[in-house]
């Protein structure tokens, strides 16, 4: 059978809380997740890797309704069945068409599907369960807060990353906007490669990508140690999301999850002596001022063309000191 994608695939640019779209979906189940053992079993005899979407419609349908929401439509079949697809956010999608060959299946006769209804049979709850544990299995790790989602980049975000870009005001970010503009799809791979560390700041109501966090792990001690216990932490919040507490929801959550879950024993941050903004932000996340370092760093020039130095702050917070206020 030929690898022709599925129905509704070009329109299907919607994104879930992972920053994926069936089309990103289509991919990894086509990369293995599709087995016989999750096929049908009146059909199992007859599934091979190349005809992959063979009794798999309706526990896929049903899946992708846990990510996209909308309904789960069937298609009545001759033997008294419904082949299974989904219609989310004004989008209809069918990831397994393929297994008809060039013969679409009557769309226009689909009718509203119920999962009560199909997982009355146990086998089929039993291969939707099987489906979903090998999908979760190649999902990244997502933060949730009150409002917002913390996850890593995916290629998908690319329009979202030069929107908050353009409006860039501080200095330090100053070579990512003319970059992001310039090719914002290699600046979203670029931020991709980075899943643990390198995360979108997404509006969980919308799935609208307005910022980011990020940063690098490093020694204590550069000289005598491997152990890197210490994590120096940036964010950025589009110009049209400042002002509404998103950076400090955002970095709350992510530093939580930087001592807690992966182990650091200290967070610091730099920050331009004059970015009142992000000052206020280390203070109102409990980080001390530990230095001023005078002309410390030059990211534009002055009027006369000569390199502008900022004077700089360092705050930072030990783990034990987070978890005492928090």
């Amino acid at each position: 059978m030929k690898n022709k994608s599925f129905y509704g695939c070009k329109k299907a640019d919607i994104k879930d809380k992972y920053g994926l779209t069936p089309r990103d979906y289509y991919r990894l189940f086509s990369d293995g997740l599709w087995t016989a053992e999750t096929c049908a079993p009146r059909m199992r005899k007859d599934w091979t890797p190349e005809n992959r979407t063979l009794g798999q419609c309706s526990i896929t349908a049903f899946l992708m309704q846990d990510l996209f929401g909308g309904r789960v439509l069937g298609v009545p079949l001759p033997d008294g069945g419904y082949h299974c697809f989904n219609e989310a956010c004004g989008r209809v999608f069918d990831l397994t068409n393929e297994q008809f060959g060039d013969v679409l299946p009557d769309y226009k006769s689909a009718v509203p599907q119920s999962r009560e209804v199909h997982f009355k049979k146990e086998e089929k709850r039993e291969r939707y369960e099987l489906l979903k544990s090998r999908l979760f299995e190649k999902l990244p790790e997502v933060v949730e807060t009150e409002r917002l989602l913390l996850r890593p980049f995916t290629a998908n975000d690319a329009g979202d990353i030069a929107g908050y870009l353009c409006s860039i005001d501080a200095h330090c970010f100053l070579s990512m906007k003319n970059d992001a503009l310039r090719n914002a799809k290699k600046e979203a791979r670029k931020r991709a490669a980075d899943p643990e560390y390198y995360l979108a700041v997404v509006l969980k109501d919308t799935g609208k990508v307005i910022g980011e966090i990020f940063g690098s792990d490093e020694p204590s001690d550069p000289e005598s140690s491997n152990v890197c216990d210490t994590f120096s932490i940036c964010w950025m919040i589009g110009k049209d999301y400042q002002g509404k507490g998103f950076a400090f929801e955002a970095a709350k959550a992510y530093i939580d999850r930087l001592f807690n879950d992966k182990g650091f024993r200290r967070v610091y941050a730099y920050t331009e002596n004059t970015n009142t903004g992000s000052r206020a932000l280390c203070e109102k996340l409990g980080m001390r001022q530990e230095g001023l370092f005078m002309e410390y760093v030059s990211f534009v020039n002055g009027p006369d063309g000569d390199p502008l130095y900022e004077n700089t702050c360092q705050y930072a917070i030990l783990k034990k000191e987070w978890n005492k206020n928090n």
